[in-house]
């Protein structure tokens, strides 16, 4: 069977980590998968370093938001693109690949198109809403909509990451309910050694003895890590020899700093920039925290999971799927700095509750959240696509 999978990006991210994992364990199982990235970015070299085929399909950035004729113009690319490629399964991730790989992919053929929405319209207002004025927070939100809808009506078969993007889509889009399956994100088990954990500490300048608190992610505002600084100060006061390590980037990155230094607690935080060893970072962390204002279904906290690390998230989107209150971790509301401080000063100070919920979320990663779990859920959609095309 022969699959293409459309990402809108190729910077680093959850949505290209998920296709890279998806793509390189569908080519394992025998299929012919290739890649199609709307622009280039360091997710473009992975893929390749990975054996799996990606092309980057010319496009011309933003200048497509008020020239629908670019956009056309892109759609027909990637339809001779698709045509050359023969493909069984068409599957789009993100609103762009959506809309214009959606668009491309009507041509005859006996393929089908499938759709992973990774955050509905619901879950980007509430992330995103906060940035913009009333007018414009009500016309994208019209505008997000719509795509969920559009995305609905030209798929075969949409995929929720998360029991809430479901919700939204159906409830909220008003998608039919038996179009609209969920799939759970899912990460691959890695081992992280005692050396490496030792190693990662040494590198972050603590010794056995300092509690570390990781934060993994984009330094945006729909991340909430703005929340997280703000919790900082508090958290110092009441855990004065907890450090905290920051790992990402984003178009917040030099302000967040800037809040850092401006609590003097340049010494009780750190940021690293991108990291590739961000899951030896969470494993050598007592904590993991995730304060967003909106998720689908965030790959770092299966990622803490998976490493036996206790979390620490805000009660939007996906995050309950993960973070069960009082089994593996803490829900805090969001935008809410003192209760999040709350929350991460409880479970420094209690050592071996901290144990019991890492434990209890790594066999829910065991249970819910392989890689192999995942595969398999989209494998039997596809099977179940093709055989119907088959029928028709």
């Amino acid at each position: 069977m022969k699959v293409i999978n459309v990402i809108a990006n190729a910077r680093h991210g959850g949505m290209p980590e998920h296709v890279l994992t998806l793509s390189r364990e569908l080519k394992q199982r025998g299929y012919q998968v290739q890649v199609l990235s709307l622009t280039d970015g360091p997710a473009v070299t992975q893929f390749e370093q990975a054996g799996i085929s990606v092309s980057v399909v010319p496009f011309l950035g933003h200048k497509l938001r008020k020239n629908p004729y670019l956009a056309h113009k892109v759609a027909g690319i990637i339809r001779e693109m698709m045509q050359d490629m023969d493909s069984d399964i068409i599957h789009t991730h993100g609103p762009r690949a959506h809309i214009l790989a959606g668009r491309a992919s009507r041509y005859p053929g006996g393929h089908s198109l499938v759709a992973t929405v990774h955050g509905s319209y619901r879950q980007f207002m509430a992330g995103n809403g906060g940035e913009f004025s009333r007018v414009t927070r009500r016309l994208k939100q019209l505008q997000y909509l719509g795509i969920d809808r559009y995305t609905a009506g030209i798929a075969d078969r949409v995929i929720a990451v998360s029991d809430a993007t479901r919700d939204d889509l159906v409830k909220g889009a008003g998608v039919p309910a038996d179009k609209v399956c969920v799939i759970h994100n899912g990460v691959a088990r890695q081992q992280v050694s005692d050396e490496e954990i030792a190693a990662v500490r040494g590198g972050l300048g603590l010794g056995d003895a300092r509690k570390l608190v990781a934060y993994v992610g984009r330094m945006a505002f729909h991340k909430g890590a703005g929340d997280l600084v703000s919790a900082a100060a508090a958290v110092a006061r009441q855990a004065p020899g907890a450090r905290m390590v920051m790992v990402g980037e984003g178009p917040l990155s030099d302000e967040l700093k800037e809040g850092v230094a401006a609590e003097g607690l340049r010494d009780r935080v750190m940021f690293t920039g991108h990291r590739e060893d961000a899951v030896s970072i969470i494993a050598a962390s007592d904590l993991f925290v995730l304060p967003s204002l909106s998720e689908g279904l965030a790959l770092t906290l299966l990622e803490a999971a998976m490493t036996s690390t206790a979390m620490i998230a805000t009660d939007v989107g996906g995050n309950p799927d993960v973070v069960r209150p009082g089994e593996t971790g803490l829900l805090v509301p969001p935008r809410d700095p003192e209760a999040l401080a709350a929350a991460i000063v409880d479970l420094l100070r209690d050592d071996s509750r901290r144990a019991e919920m890492g434990a209890a979320a790594r066999r829910l990663w065991e249970r819910e959240f392989t890689v192999g779990r995942m595969v398999d859920s989209i494998e039997a959609l596809y099977g179940e696509l093709t055989a119907d095309r088959r029928n028709d």
